[in-house]
């Protein structure tokens, strides 16, 4: 392709002319080949060091940590980046990440981004719960180029004697724990800190999962997730300081260096995620463009060329929600902010500073609103009041907050800075709050497929096209692209009001089965399940919203006691209540589920039951599982292990 368009440069114009369009589907082709090829070399497990070409069984790795370790329940959790695998006594250099889940000892804890470790465990493929509609994990971690995790015991790794961190990482590391530290010293250790901390820094392992759900559901959550705002306001806070330097060639340069030598600086310890790297790039061309070149930057070319440029960096950005969202919010500003501001011209000063924030905050939500449907299922009904307060609060907080570093080493006027803005935070936190209970203010459980997404930006493109480009004819694109939406809507609850399903859920510790027939469901698990709304948000609601089912009643669905029955098909729940007995005649079923670590054993089982196939739900032991799966490989019966291989359905 690369010869054949060098051949038609030296072809006469008279040739070239009327082959062009040949040369730019050549052009076109031969950029889809390369992306594809870089995403090929870009993948870890096509490079011949990746540590997963070496694994057998139980190994011996040489890792360090990569993360801040996260507490959860049983365990801590982090990635670590692999160095070194041990076979036979030969060390082998090798490169990856991983997950690792420490056991809860009193000695993780102390573990920091950096420290090297070995562990000797068996690295198995990243799980994911395999429910149907829910988040998948596996998938996620793909994107992060990390596909083994490993379930680390006390006695199964030490820590090494060095620290992998290069002098640069010691430095941005030190930087973080310092701004860490003198928040909580003058915010306290609650809180306002850790929300302080997630605002300035990015750093969101101490934040409340209440206070996120609550900042999500008031539709303001991008404030505490470090975006280009910050740093807009940084650099609009750097030209400020730096106005006072005399135009010259010598300044300006020193000027571009300074502003992005900081900016830079600020992603690197904010941790470097999409959108602020999307942000850091932007400025930088900016910057460069302004002090350097002398010549304002065309936004659309330095938009398009920031996002070239990180996915030629790194390809599987274009699967990060934080990447799509501040490309989509950035291109809905450049494209509709001025002409929604146009729509209504005030001549009072302060009105018509709220009219340009209602109409940023409109242009940023037009074209970022089918991806948040798509991924989160919900719609802030009052994100435009919230946006207006919470924003200009945090805004103050957060310039509140640099005052603070800079006034540290004075501890009596850091002190009473750091009230202030503890009162501040307390008041944004409250306001959330305040926002987030009041009636209708979200509305949750949209189930927005891929298929409606494509379909609803095609919509806008076409609309906006009409509005902003005066093409009347793309009335007609809108309507296409609705009709598709409707026609496959219209399809699937036909597909749907047929439906005859019955699913176990993977739920780690309990037994949930939905039975779902058209759009009615009922529950067949454990209560606690049912009254816990975090659990039944997290690993029900998904299903439910795909299948379009809630629950109901539904004739044809009987349960007594143990014994389940859904038309035709039958099903045995077998849990720790269960006593062996030995009928005269065995009892003929379809499926046996076992669930909540039954005192039995797959001999007795097959002594009293004929079935189709034995299910181990998630409520089970993985040791006792696999007993009973060897059992059932010498006994030549069929069986399926939740935990380890996702949600089971039955149609029937």
């Amino acid at each position: 392709m690369l010869a054949g368009l060098l051949a038609w440069s030296f072809l006469p114009l008279g040739k070239q002319y009327t082959t062009n369009p040949l040369r730019g589907v050549l052009l076109y082709v031969l950029i889809i080949c390369a992306g594809a090829l870089l995403v090929l070399l870009k993948d870890i497990r096509s490079q011949p060091r990746y540590f997963g070409n070496f694994l057998q069984g139980r190994d011996t790795l040489l890792v360090s940590i990569q993360e801040p370790l996260q507490e959860r329940v049983r365990s801590w959790k982090t990635t670590a980046v692999v160095h070194t695998i041990i076979h036979h006594r030969q060390v082998i250099p090798v490169k990856g990440n991983l997950l690792l889940y420490f056991q809860k000892h009193n000695t993780v804890s102390s573990l920091q981004c950096g420290d090297e470790v070995w562990i000797s465990s068996t690295l198995n493929p990243v799980s994911s719960s395999g429910n149907p509609g829910a988040f998948n994990y596996r998938q996620y971690c793909a994107t992060k180029q990390i596909f083994h995790q490993a379930y680390l015991k006390a006695g199964s790794w030490k820590r090494s004697a060095y620290n992998s961190n290069t002098l640069a990482d010691q430095y941005l590391l030190q930087a973080r724990a310092w701004c860490i530290h003198t928040l909580q010293q003058y915010l306290g250790s609650g809180p306002e800190a850790a929300l302080a901390a997630a605002l300035l820094i990015g750093y969101r392992y101490d934040l409340d999962r209440d206070m996120v759900q609550a900042y999500t559901n008031a539709g303001v959550v991008h404030i505490i997730a470090i975006s280009g705002m910050h740093l807009a306001l940084i650099y609009a806070s750097l030209l400020w300081v730096l106005q006072w330097w005399p135009p010259h060639r010598l300044s300006n340069l020193a000027k571009a260096l300074i502003v992005i030598s900081m900016l830079w600086g600020f992603a690197l310890i904010t941790g470097a995620a999409a959108s602020i790297l999307r942000a850091a790039v932007m400025f930088t061309a900016v910057a460069i463009g302004q002090f350097v070149l002398d010549r304002h930057t065309n936004t659309y070319n330095t938009l398009a060329a920031s996002a070239f440029l990180l996915l030629c960096y790194d390809p599987w950005l274009l699967w990060d929600a934080g990447f799509q969202l501040s490309y989509l919010a950035v291109l809905s500003i450049v494209l509709c902010y001025k002409p929604l501001y146009e729509l209504w011209l005030i001549q009072n000063k302060w009105l018509n500073k709220l009219w340009e924030a209602v109409a940023l905050t409109l242009a940023a939500q037009l074209f970022t609103i089918p991806v948040c449907l798509y991924y989160f299922h919900q719609f802030p009904n009052l994100f435009l009041p919230a946006n207006l307060l919470i924003v200009t609060l945090s805004t103050i907080i957060l310039y509140g907050l640099i005052v603070l570093l800079v006034v540290a080493p004075w501890p009596a006027l850091a002190h009473y800075t750091g009230m202030g803005i503890k009162y501040l935070i307390t008041a944004m936190n409250r306001l959330v709050l305040f926002i987030e209970q009041l009636p209708y203010a979200v509305t949750n459980n949209i189930y927005m497929p891929l298929y409606a997404t494509v379909c609803a930006y095609v919509i806008i493109a076409a609309l906006v096209t009409v509005w902003l480009g005066k093409q009347p004819k793309a009335w007609l694109l809108a309507l296409y692209a609705g009709l598709c939406w409707v026609g496959i809507d219209v399809t699937l609850a036909i597909q749907t009001a047929k439906r005859r399903t019955i699913i176990i859920y993977n739920v780690p510790a309990y037994t949930a089965i939905d039975v779902i027939s058209g759009r009615q469901l009922q529950f067949a698990g454990d209560i606690a399940i049912q009254q816990n709304d975090s659990l039944r948000s997290r690993y029900l609601q998904p299903a439910r919203l795909l299948y379009g089912a809630a629950p109901g009643t539904i004739p044809a669905f009987s349960r007594k006691s143990a014994f389940i029955s859904m038309g035709h098909t039958r099903m045995v729940v077998v849990d720790s209540t269960w006593r062996p007995f030995s009928p005269a005649k065995k009892f003929s079923t379809d499926y046996i589920l076992l669930s909540h670590h039954p005192r039995l054993t797959i001999s007795q089982l097959k002594n009293m039951f004929t079935c189709k196939m034995i299910i181990f739900d998630a409520s089970n032991p993985l040791w006792q599982i696999q007993r009973w799966k060897n059992d059932c490989s010498i006994l030549t019966l069929r069986c399926f292990s939740v935990p380890e291989q996702g949600a089971y359905l039955i149609n029937f």
